[in-house]
């Protein structure tokens, strides 16, 4: 009983120096109310004694594991999302592109290799092309140009 006396006298006092050194305004509000919490359980915390219970928490027997199938159908979808973004794009662009993008193993939203096959352009203008296209993947994706590969067709 003597601790939780101490605790309450001691939590009291940690009240009245964080009430002169904070500061007003709107952090302040919520500092209190994170406090006034704390207070509540420094308080409450004897309860269980006093009514002879056992508060324990047991998870033992409990398991958790990663869902690799919701992972990677998230993945998948991340991946046609994101082609389906970059065609758009490049269709403003005057592209007609069909995209596929590969992301890294076991790291979310990290491009291994975007793929773009290009239509409709002749062989004459496939590295102007490529380098524009690579360009503009680029830029859209925040990615380097060096794994968009684009191959161009007729």
């Amino acid at each position: 009983m003597g601790v939780w006396i101490m605790s309450v006298v001691g939590v009291i006092c940690l009240g009245l120096l964080l009430e002169i050194v904070l500061p007003e305004g709107q952090t302040a509000k919520y500092v209190k109310g994170a406090f006034s919490l704390l207070v509540v359980f420094v308080i409450a915390a004897p309860l269980p004694n006093l009514l002879n219970k056992d508060w324990k928490l047991n998870i033992d027997g409990y398991s958790f594991e990663i869902d690799e199938e919701y992972i990677n159908s998230t993945y998948a979808a991340f991946s046609q999302n994101t082609g389906e973004d970059i065609e758009k794009y490049l269709l403003e662009s005057g592209y007609v592109c069909d995209v596929k993008v590969k992301l890294k193993e076991g790291t979310p939203a990290a491009y291994a290799h975007i793929d773009v096959a290009v239509r409709n352009f002749k062989a004459q203008v496939a590295d102007a092309v490529s380098e524009n296209i690579c360009n503009l993947v680029a830029q859209k994706t925040g990615c380097e140009k060096s794994i968009v590969r684009v191959t161009v067709g007729t």
